[in-house]
This record gives structure tokens, sequence and C-alpha cells, in this order.
């Protein structure tokens, strides 16, 4: 078995072990849980397909959601909640710090760099942003983010520079090709 896979099967079994014995526990009031509406991988209509982990079905059951960090690495690597995070060819968030990570969407805070914002200085002075990671798709059996959207921006980030944002990636993220059979 591969290290990799051997250790995504150890680190679901291990969530699997502490996951079962609290099930039916909550501590969310009844009105702030989620709801298939609130999820965008479930499926009103097909049985099974809630996304709970009963289901085998949806990001909930492989574990939590990657993104594909180019970081130090032009093929990317899966990762979950990095501090330093190349999301695209032409965007950095870094010095991340992240509130919530489930496998809807991740919220966190940090800078943004990148190409577009070059002519600006921002390699040595990013800007300050609010961030939420969204959209989960499967590739190869593993989900990952596929969207970002920038929730508050720095005050010192000119419109010019959120546009140029926009049009460098479109708040789209790097996913993996699909594997090579």
């Amino acid at each position: 078995m591969k290290p990799a896979l051997l250790a995504r099967a150890l680190l679901f079994g291990t969530a699997l072990v502490l996951t079962v014995p609290a099930c039916g526990q909550s501590e969310e009031p009844e009105d702030d849980r989620p709801t298939a509406q609130d999820d965008p991988t479930a499926q009103d209509d097909a049985p099974g397909t809630d996304g709970s982990p009963e289901s085998g079905d949806g990001p909930a059951a492989e574990g939590e959601v990657q993104v594909l960090n180019l970081h130090g690495d032009e093929e990317g690597f899966d990762d979950q909640r990095p501090q330093t995070y190349v999301a695209t060819g032409s965007t950095t968030f870094s010095d991340m710090e992240w509130d919530e990570w489930d496998h809807t969407r991740a919220r966190g805070e940090g800078e943004i760099l990148g190409t577009w914002c070059m002519d600006q200085g921002c390699q040595n002075d990013p800007y300050d942003v609010e961030l939420e990671l969204g959209d989960p798709v499967e590739v190869d059996g593993i989900w990952y983010f596929s969207t970002y959207t920038v929730t508050e921006y720095d005050d010192d980030m000119p419109q010019a520079q959120r546009d140029a944002l926009d049009e460098a990636d479109g708040g789209r993220l790097t996913l993996p090709g699909p594997a090579e059979d």
C-alpha cells in the first residue's frame, strides 16, 4: 500500500473511531444545524446522498475537503488548513488562520498577494483579507474546494487591485487533473 494511501486510511479510521461514539450527540441548537439547503453536496431526490457519513456519499464520507496547494511544488499536494497556500499560478494566501473547515466550506483570514498586484508592491506588503473556500468537487475520489471568495478586503487594497485579482483567476482554485490510467 502506498504511504499516502495508508496515511489517508489511518486518518479516516481515526476520524471514524472518534465520530461514531458521538453519534446522536450535538451541542448545536436545533435552529443552527445545517440543512440540506445549506449543503451544496446534498440532493433532495436521491436516497442516501445526504452527505452524511452513513450514506457513503459526499465529502463527509471521505474526510475533510482538501485544497491543492502549489507551495514549493508545481504539481501541487493535498492540504488542509494551510498557513501558506499557493492557490493558483497568480494568487497566494499567507499567514492564514482558519476559523472553520468542514465538508462545505472553509473560512479564514490572512494575507493575499500575487502577480496581479506586483506593480503595487504587494509581494513585500500583502493585503489583509478574510476568505471563504467553497464548492467542493470530487477528483479521483478526493474532495477539493474549487472556489474562493474574499469576504472582506483590507481598506488599503484599491478597487483596481480587487478587479485585477478577479481577472487573474475569477475566484477559481487550482484542482488536480484526473489521474491517467
